[in-house]
C-alpha cells in the first residue's frame, strides 16, 4: 500500500510540474500575435529592402532592422563584439554566367542566456537574404521565403526575452541565429558551423530552422489549412520526434506533416535549407515549412499574400518546441547509428591529397578541381570560388560523396611501368643499365542521378589556360 501511495504522489508531482510548465509557455506564447508579424513584414518585404540580396545596400538594411529591433526589446547581442553582427566576406555569382564577386556580408545574432545550463545551446535559425531584383528592375520581395521565417524569429526572441526578465528564463541559452547567403548556396549557416561556431557545435542540442512558413502549399492532397511540414525530425533524433510530437499536442494541435521528411525525396527539401549546416555536423533537426507556391522566386512573393493567422501559429508550436527542449533536464537522446561499411574506410591526408588535380570530360566543357579542405576533398568547377566547393565525405576506398548535392566519385589510378635499356660502351666493355619510369593515370567517375560521367586529369603540359 505504501509504494502506492508513493507512486500516487510522484504521479501527481509529475503532472503538476508539467502542468505549470506548459502554463508558463502559454503566457509567453501569447505575445507571438498575427499584428506583430504582419506589421514587421510589410516593412521586412517591402520594396524599401530591394530584395535582400546577399551584400546589396538592400539586405544592410534588413540586418540594421533586425539589430535595431533587438536593441529596442534589450536582448543580448549574441557575438563577441557585442553588435549583434557576424562579419564575413563570400565570393559569389550575383547572375549566372557573371564572373565571381566578393561582397561583404553578415548573419546577426541574438541570444537570451540559460538559467541553469547557460554553456548548451538551442538554434534557431531563418535566412535573412533573398534574390534581391532582376534585370527589368522588378523586385522579388520574398515575403515568405524568408520574410517569414525572419520575422518569426523576431517574435520568438522577444518571448523568450519576456521571459527572462520576468524571472522565467529557459534552463539553456537560445540562439537566435538570422543567416546571410542561403540563396547563394547555404553560405552564411555554412560559415557558421564550418569556420567560426559562437557557439560550440559540441553544445549545440538542436537547431530549429525556419524557411518559408508563411503559406499554403497548392498541390498538398489534405485540404485543412492549419499544417506545417516537418522535415528532419526523426533522422538524428528519435527523442527529437516525440517531443515534437507531444508539444503539438499539448499547444497548437495542428497537423504535423511529414510529406518531404524522407532525405531521399526528389525535391531533396532536406539539403536546401539552413538545417542541413547543423545536420551535417551530428547535430539534430527540425526544419519547418509550409511548401513552394506559384509565387516561389517570383516578384509576386509580396506580403499581402501571407496567411497571418497560420504563421502565427506555425510560430507559437515552434516557441513551444523550443521552449520543451530548453527546459528539460537532460540533452536530446541520439539515435545509434548503424555502421556503413563505406564509412569504415577513412582516407589518409596523403590519400587526399593523391586524388588533387583537375579533371575534364569529353562529354561536356566542364571541367572541375580537386583539392585538400580541411583534412578533406573538395571539388569545384573549374573557375570556381571556395564558397562554391563542395565538401565530400568517405564512401569507400577511392570514393567520396556528397548528399546534399546528390553526387558521389570514384578515383581509378592507372599505373604503368616502361623499361628501357641504357647501354654504355667504355674501355672497360660494355655496361648495360635498366631504366624505368612509371606513370600514373588518373580517372574519376562521376555519379550523379544513376548516370556515369568519366573524366580524366588535365596533365601539366595539357591544362588549358
Amino acid at each position: 500500500m505504501k509504494k502506492i501511495y508513493v507512486f500516487i504522489i510522484a504521479t501527481f508531482l509529475s503532472i503538476n510540474l508539467n502542468y505549470s510548465q506548459t502554463s508558463v509557455a502559454n503566457k509567453y506564447a501569447m505575445t507571438i500575435s498575427e499584428k506583430d508579424l504582419k506589421d514587421h513584414l510589410y516593412i521586412y518585404a517591402s520594396d524599401e529592402f530591394e530584395g535582400r540580396d546577399t551584400g546589396d545596400p538592400g539586405q544592410k538594411k534588413a540586418v540594421e532592422y533586425i539589430r535595431k529591433f533587438y536593441q529596442k526589446i534589450k536582448i543580448s547581442a549574441g557575438d563577441p563584439d557585442k553588435d549583434y553582427f557576424q562579419p564575413m566576406s563570400l565570393k559569389i555569382r550575383q547572375r549566372r554566367g557573371q564572373p565571381l564577386k566578393e561582397v561583404e556580408t553578415e548573419n546577426v545574432i541574438a541570444i537570451v542566456e540559460g538559467e541553469e545550463k547557460a554553456d548548451e545551446y538551442v538554434v534557431i535559425t531563418a535566412h535573412l537574404d533573398h534574390v534581391g531584383v532582376n534585370n527589368d528592375g522588378e523586385i522579388y520581395n520574398g515575403a515568405d521565403d524568408d520574410g517569414s521565417g525572419s520575422v518569426a524569429l523576431l517574435e520568438l526572441a522577444e518571448a523568450f526575452n519576456e521571459a527572462k526578465k520576468n524571472g522565467d528564463g529557459p534552463k539553456r541559452s537560445v540562439v537566435f541565429l538570422h543567416v546571410t547567403g542561403e540563396e547563394k548556396g547555404l553560405l552564411g549557416s555554412k560559415y557558421y558551423t564550418d569556420e567560426d561556431p559562437i557557439y560550440p557545435l559540441e553544445n549545440t542540442v538542436v537547431n530549429l530552422n525556419v524557411d518559408m512558413i508563411g503559406r499554403i502549399d497548392p498541390t498538398r492532397e489534405a485540404k485543412n489549412r492549419d499544417y506545417i511540414y516537418l522535415i528532419g525530425t526523426d533522422h538524428d533524433s528519435q527523442d527529437l520526434h516525440d517531443l515534437s510530437e507531444k508539444t503539438n499536442l499539448e499547444s497548437v494541435n495542428m497537423t504535423l506533416d511529414y510529406r518531404f521528411n524522407d532525405k531521399n525525396d526528389p525535391n531533396r527539401f532536406y539539403y536546401r535549407s539552413d538545417h542541413y549546416n547543423f545536420a551535417k555536423n551530428g547535430i539534430p533537426v527540425i526544419f519547418y515549412f509550409s511548401g513552394t507556391h506559384e509565387d516561389y522566386h517570383q516578384p509576386t512573393d509580396t506580403p499581402d499574400k501571407i496567411e497571418y493567422d497560420l504563421l502565427e501559429m506555425r510560430t507559437k508550436l515552434i516557441f513551444h518546441t523550443a521552449w520543451n527542449i530548453a527546459n528539460r533536464d537532460e540533452r536530446l537522446v541520439m539515435d545509434e547509428k548503424p555502421e556503413d561499411a563505406n564509412d569504415t574506410y577513412k582516407h589518409t591526408l596523403e590519400e587526399i591529397k593523391s586524388f588533387e588535380g583537375i579533371y575534364k570530360t569529353e562529354a561536356f566543357p566542364l571541367q572541375f578541381k580537386f583539392s585538400e579542405a580541411y583534412g578533406k576533398l573538395s571539388m569545384v568547377p573549374l573557375g570556381g570560388s571556395n564558397e562554391e566547393s563542395l565538401i565530400l565525405e568517405n564512401n569507400g576506398k577511392n570514393k567520396f560523396k556528397s548528399e546534399m548535392a546528390g553526387v558521389s566519385v570514384e578515383f581509378k589510378i592507372d599505373v604503368t611501368t616502361t623499361r628501357n635499356e641504357v647501354k654504355n660502351v667504355s674501355a672497360k666493355g660494355m655496361n648495360v643499365q635498366i631504366e624505368e619510369k612509371t606513370k600514373k593515370a588518373k580517372t574519376m567517375v562521376l555519379n550523379i542521378s544513376g548516370n556515369e560521367i568519366i573524366f580524366k586529369e588535365v596533365l601539366e603540359d595539357t591544362k588549358e589556360e
